[in-house]
């Protein structure tokens, strides 16, 4: 019988307490696993009302995809390696961020990004939340767009995850749920030591 490692105990342990204390208690998760760079094994506790899928460009990120069934949400996760563990730190998080998504800046209310930090289990984040200025106010958002895009990085020892979150609020059940999973999931599953 294979031992788990206490790690991805307290990993496990303190995403069902987040769930918990986050008022989702009855939702469900399901976990998936991605295989990263270097035969690094990454876990995710999806929530069980959203759609999986995971992929690998032709440059070789793996990404995986997360989608509501009536588009509440949609997510994209992107895996890079860090070997240096440049995103480390805050400042080079934020600055990376205003160079890539400079576009998201131009339409927003916003204006000016507004940063916030991630505190995640483990590892370090940030992030910033654009509210497109030509939804704000209409009743009906066409489908295919979101008022809110939050775009971030999460980074940890020799890996950093680019992500961008569209939804049409920042309150949602599914926003919360998805931004926990980003905080206290996607975490990486160490193998058992001999």
């Amino acid at each position: 019988m294979t031992r788990v490692p206490a790690t991805v105990l307290v990993h496990r342990l303190l995403l069902l307490l987040g769930l918990l204390l986050g008022g989702s208690a009855g939702a469900a998760v399901n976990e998936e696993t991605i295989f990263l760079f270097q035969n690094r094994k990454l876990t995710i506790a999806v929530p069980s009302d959203l759609g999986f899928s995971s992929s690998k460009n032709e440059r070789g990120i793996i990404s995986f995809r997360l989608g509501h069934p009536r588009e509440k949400i949609s997510l994209e996760v992107a895996f890079l390696p860090d070997p240096d563990g440049r995103f480390a730190t805050a400042r080079n998080r934020k600055e990376f961020m205003n160079d890539t998504f400079q576009d998201y800046l131009g339409d927003s209310v916003e204006k000016a990004m507004q940063f916030e930090e991630l505190d995640p289990t483990v590892g370090s984040g940030t992030y910033c939340i654009f509210t497109d200025a030509k939804l704000v106010g209409q009743t009906k958002i066409p489908r295919g767009e979101y008022l809110h895009t939050t775009t971030g990085l999460k980074a940890w020892p020799g890996v950093v995850a680019v992500f961008t979150l569209f939804s049409n609020d920042t309150d949602s059940k599914e926003y919360r749920e998805v931004m926990t999973m980003l905080r206290q999931s996607v975490i990486e599953v160490q193998p058992p030591r001999l």
